[in-house]
């Protein structure tokens, strides 16, 4: 008998709730370690039927091994986000058990989104998720950016909504059906096939587009970046891109893969887009959560090129490269959680200067996760931006990569120039020492898991090379 997570999960939350109610004293604490709990015990659900394939619900979702792959890295990286909330001095307004609960019901929408089967089930679960992150961004209601940024986010993702809904109904009007088995069925059986549908299939795109990112619909990302409170932005940077983009490949490469001439050409435009915006965005930046939404941006482009070939090498290479990804975004993350002076936190670049100095170690680490980012040999990103140049190239799209080499090296110069300014500035006004002992070896952990890849690359892609097999063993 399959166990659904997401039920498993679902009750779990209405458990926590209950009990938070009776909670007094460091409520958020202990529900903190409770929702830890919780999602260690649904991530063993997950990895418990990851090798099974079954539709459910009258194939509303559906269980295979790619979704169950995808929602174990978004448990971990919702998890890490969770304990980082736990080890690090949050400011007051952040400091509610309510802050915890909306981060697990957007968590549930994911596991839900990375398993829908239908365009219906896909909207349900991207709005349970949306609402509950519109929530977290605005969270810290003392703070005028924050709500700002919940303001920006809300609006651009109702907007995302709307084309989202548009694009389904035009499919639903040609074919009579949202199910992804359906519509795979109709494509395959038409001779050509009707423009509206096409149409339909764009505004989708458009929307997932503004979820992940993808320029030229990014233009919330370093607004709410910056405007959020840092731990929201860590989770907003990790887990949901991981989300969306399960839905993309589901979508494109199970009930649209006849069609990848169309769709193709859209995600090239979208990837040059990302890659350009995302390198020269961030070359003027002075704060560090913009630079890392530009970044973000950047890395987005990236793994959209191995989107291109819908092959399955390529989703290979985009499930490697959102887990070195997921480690690299965490570990600056982490970094920027702890950037205090005279216990206020601050995120301006120039905060940075001559950090060697006073944190030798955490200066070490950081400069191991920002030379992975920029692709730097041996280290994690090298390897997953290598994997997406070789999909590339092997497709003979060389235009694609030689785009992506440029672009590679103008935001390598952003990443370096934040290496220098730790070693080589002398600073105006020293960072708190960081007295934090969990940080300093979750980032230590990080850094060294970006160093060691190069050892045993062939791990990941045995395991990311069997857990696609089942995208395609549908077509």
């Amino acid at each position: 008998m399959i166990f659904i997570p997401e039920i498993f999960m679902s009750l779990g939350f209405l458990v926590i709730l209950i009990i938070s109610v009776f909670l007094k004293k460091n409520s958020h604490i202990i529900v903190g370690y409770l929702s830890l709990i919780l999602i260690f015990l649904t991530q063993f659900f997950v990895l418990k039927d990851i090798f099974l394939f079954e539709e459910i619900f009258n194939s509303f979702f559906v269980i295979d091994s790619f979704g169950s792959f995808l929602k174990s890295i978004i448990l971990i990286s919702a998890g890490l986000v969770i304990y980082f909330y736990l080890i690090v001095k949050n400011e007051i307004s952040l400091q509610r058990p309510e802050f915890l609960l909306i981060t697990l019901i957007a968590i549930i929408g994911m596991m839900l989104m990375v398993s829908s089967n239908d365009l219906l089930s896909l909207f349900v679960s991207l709005e349970l998720q949306s609402l509950a992150l519109y929530i977290l961004v605005s969270f810290s209601k003392d703070d005028f950016n924050s709500s700002e940024a919940g303001v920006k986010y809300f609006v651009i993702g109702s907007l995302s909504t709307c084309i989202f809904l548009f694009g389904s109904s035009l499919i639903y009007g040609i074919i009579g059906s949202t199910n992804f088995s359906e519509i795979s069925q109709f494509i395959s059986d038409q001779y050509n096939l009707p423009t509206l549908l096409i149409i339909g299939l764009i505004f989708i795109l458009v929307s997932l587009s503004l979820k992940i990112s993808a320029a030229p619909f990014h233009m919330w990302t370093p607004d709410v970046y910056q405007g959020a409170p840092s731990i929201v932005t860590a989770f907003l940077s990790t887990a949901p891109k991981i989300a969306v983009f399960a839905v993309l490949i589901r979508l494109l490469v199970y009930p649209f893969g006849e069609i990848i001439i169309d769709w193709g050409k859209i995600i090239i435009i979208l990837s040059i887009a990302s890659m350009i915006i995302g390198s020269l965005g961030a070359l003027k930046q002075d704060d560090l959560k913009r630079l890392m939404a530009y970044s973000t941006i950047n890395h987005i482009g990236f793994i959209l090129m191995a989107l291109v070939p819908g092959s399955e090498d390529g989703i290979t290479a985009i499930c490697i490269y959102l887990i070195f990804y997921l480690t690299m975004n965490l570990g600056v993350f982490l970094f920027i959680l702890n950037m205090r002076r005279d216990q206020i936190n601050v995120t301006k670049i120039k905060d940075l200067s001559g950090l060697y100095k006073t944190e030798p170690v955490i200066a070490g680490c950081l400069a191991i996760i920002f030379f992975s980012m920029a692709g730097i040999p041996p280290l994690a990103g090298f390897i997953g931006k290598l994997l997406v140049l070789n999909i590339v190239i092997d497709n003979n799209l060389f235009f694609l990569a030689i785009i992506a080499v440029v672009t590679s090296v103008i935001a390598a110069f952003y990443y370096i120039r934040l290496i220098k300014s730790m070693f080589f500035d002398s600073p105006t006004d020293e960072l708190d020492l960081l007295t934090n002992p969990q940080s300093k070896l979750l980032m230590t952990l990080l850094s060294f898991f970006n160093l060691t890849v190069i050892l045993y690359p062939q791990f990941f892609l045995n395991l990311c090379a069997s857990i696609t097999l089942s995208l395609f063993a549908l077509k």
